[in-house]
């Protein structure tokens, strides 16, 4: 069922089957089809730039310099998936190249932002981001990832959970002992 343009109510994530304290939520294939698609139009039109375009070098590195940006952009919006565990939360880099991790103890917040600063909410499409901040970096969590509210009770659980382990209470006072008077 669907909410609207851009929102979808089906649940990807997922448990990992050989460790189950994992909960893994990949981007969405949807989504990566289409920045596919988007990837390879700026391929051809690249390819057809450079052999059909303006033979002038200024007009020509102009155009790809366009195209170039192009890519960049479907590349910060390609979804990197993210796995979420008891020692952490990490996110895998573009294409799966290295992670990105913060482990419990170093989050500082957990936030709720707009994604490109809410631009896409005025032609419907989804804008909530949430964010893991660390200490230096932060994981986010964005439109083009499945059941975002999932990922945020799992990092609050988490992180309360972590907090109940490594808190150390308070020093232990004597009980005072009622004195017994003569009598």
């Amino acid at each position: 069922m669907r909410r609207g343009f851009g929102q979808n109510k089906v649940v990807a994530s997922y448990r990992d089957r050989l460790q189950p304290e994992l909960l893994r939520f990949p981007g969405l294939w949807r989504t990566r089809i289409l920045i596919g698609a988007g990837l390879l139009a700026v391929a051809v039109t690249a390819l057809l730039v450079f052999e059909f375009g303006d033979p002038r070098p200024d007009v020509r590195l102009r155009e790809l310099g366009a195209l170039a940006s192009a890519v960049l952009f479907l590349a910060a919006c390609w979804p990197r998936e993210i796995v979420c565990g008891p020692a952490g939360v990490e996110q895998f880099r573009l294409f799966g190249l290295g992670r990105k991790r913060i482990r419990w103890g170093d989050v500082s917040a957990i936030e709720e932002r707009q994604e490109w600063r809410g631009l896409g909410a005025g032609l419907g499409f989804s804008v909530r981001l949430i964010a893991v901040v660390g200490g230096q970096s932060a994981i986010r969590h964005t439109p083009r990832h499945p059941d975002p509210e999932r990922f945020l009770r799992e990092c609050r659980m988490r992180m309360e959970q972590w907090q109940a382990r490594h808190t150390t209470p308070g020093p232990i006072l004597p009980q005072a002992v009622p004195r017994q008077v003569p009598g």
